[in-house]
């Protein structure tokens, strides 16, 4: 063996030895458990928030440089958790109780080596969580079931779990011999929304619902007998612009343009183009009519945005009403809007956010939730309580463009400099 080799071997073995040597219980290289005393602990709690299934806990951290960060440690459904802060933090979060009694949190500092201070205890009292302040309502909706939901009030993160049994002979059952199926889990952090299932066959059945929080509680299940309405997608191959000589939104005769009023019917469905786009300086309201070639009832109206572009502004609608006739004149008439006695109001609708506009109505923060609820379109249901020629028969369907996002935020506007709009798709039972 060569000098070289001999002395890179030598240098291997003393920096070896050296590591081993230097090498604390905890295996690590860089500090000394020795020289590492156990920090100093919380000196105060300043302040506890009860929230929905846990608390806020504000600590007032000594001056330690010795500590790294603090940790709350408390029992959850028989497990401990360790809920931890960096030492530039002052509050502490604990949460996922699925009750309303009094818990002991343990509160200490932590230093590099996870070396713990002394705890301090503190209790906390949590507020109802949502499993127990959300009641869900189960009710029939056309080709399916709709789920409301509210009570919601921290915005929780929740499992929405939809049963069904076709065994009507379960109906008396206790819900847990019931032979559930599960249809679907919706998901939603809202405090006021109501989420739909299509495609349920029209027989009569017991539906279940219960809610799921993220730490695995579970609220009790209500269950209903509930028969889902008939309907089917009212076919669009027949359906044509039609303008009985008072239609007042522009662009729409240009059948070459980019953006047809077609592109409303195409069936290019959820995509970013085609799309129908209104330029020029739209009135605020306007509207078109479309002629369905049939006679039909409508149930509810899907609508779909121009997708994944400026969403929740710009010129997406963000008012809509539909209206229905069966032969418009055309001529100005004493109805809304100047309409002439043919037409009747089918519906008037909000775009829905789902964690809600500001209280002056303007958009705010837009989550992830509302992102995905935009660009997966609306469902408006029909309601004949509240328009009670939501039902009629009709074979002219008229789009009235009330408010855009830009419009509404212009208050009392009179023009929109464009309106786009993706794809419209009636539900109902076609008569003739």
């Amino acid at each position: 063996m060569n000098y070289m080799k001999k002395t890179m071997i030598l240098c291997v073995a003393l920096a070896l030895a050296s590591c081993s040597s230097n090498t604390n219980e905890f295996g690590r290289i860089d500090q000394f458990n020795d020289n590492l005393p156990a920090p100093q602990p919380v000196s105060e709690i300043i302040r506890v928030k009860p929230t929905s299934g846990g608390a806020v806990i504000w600590v007032k951290i000594p001056d330690d440089e010795n500590i790294k960060g603090v940790v709350a440690t408390y029992e959850r459904a028989g497990k401990t958790i360790d809920s931890k802060i960096s030492r530039y933090v002052d509050s502490l979060s604990v949460e996922g109780y699925a009750d309303t009694m009094t818990h002991v949190v343990k509160i200490c500092t932590f230093n590099a080596d996870e070396v713990k201070s002394s705890p301090i205890e503190v209790k906390v009292t949590p507020k109802a969580p949502a499993i127990e302040t959300v009641k869900p309502l189960i009710v029939s909706a056309a080709g399916g079931v709709k789920v409301k939901i509210s009570g919601n009030y921290d915005h929780s993160n929740l499992a929405v779990c939809l049963l069904r049994c076709a065994d009507l002979n379960d109906a008396d059952k206790p819900i847990k011999d019931i032979k559930w199926v599960e249809v679907t889990t919706l998901f939603t952090s809202s405090d006021n929304v109501v989420l739909t299932r299509r495609g349920i066959e029209a027989q009569k059945a017991i539906f279940g619902v219960y809610i799921r929080d993220r730490w695995g509680n579970f609220s009790d299940t209500t269950k209903v007998l509930l028969t889902p309405g008939v309907e089917i997608q009212i076919p669009k191959t027949g359906f044509k612009y039609y303008d009985p000589g008072d239609d007042n939104c522009f662009s729409l005769s240009d059948q070459s343009s980019t953006y047809p009023v077609t592109g409303l019917w195409d069936g290019s469905g959820n995509s970013s183009s085609p799309h129908f786009l209104a330029i020029g300086l739209c009135p605020i309201p306007c509207w078109l009519t479309i002629d369905m070639g049939l006679v039909a009832q409508l149930s509810r109206i899907a609508t779909l945005p121009r997708i994944a572009y400026n969403i929740w502004k710009d010129a997406h609608p963000r008012d809509f009403e539909f209206w229905g006739s069966m032969n418009p004149t055309g001529r100005q008439g004493k109805g809304e809007h100047g309409f002439d006695d043919s037409w009747f109001c089918l519906g008037k609708f909000t775009q829905q956010k789902p964690s809600g506009y500001n209280p002056d109505g303007s958009v705010g923060t837009v989550t992830q939730e509302d992102a995905d609820y935009f660009n997966n379109g609306n469902d408006f249901e029909l309601n004949s309580e509240k328009y009670p020629h939501a039902y009629d028969q009709i074979r002219y369907l008229r789009i009235v463009f009330v408010n855009t996002f830009s419009t509404f935020e212009l208050k009392n506007a009179t023009e929109a400099g464009g309106i786009q709009f993706g794809e419209i798709t009636p539900y109902g039972e076609v008569v003739k």
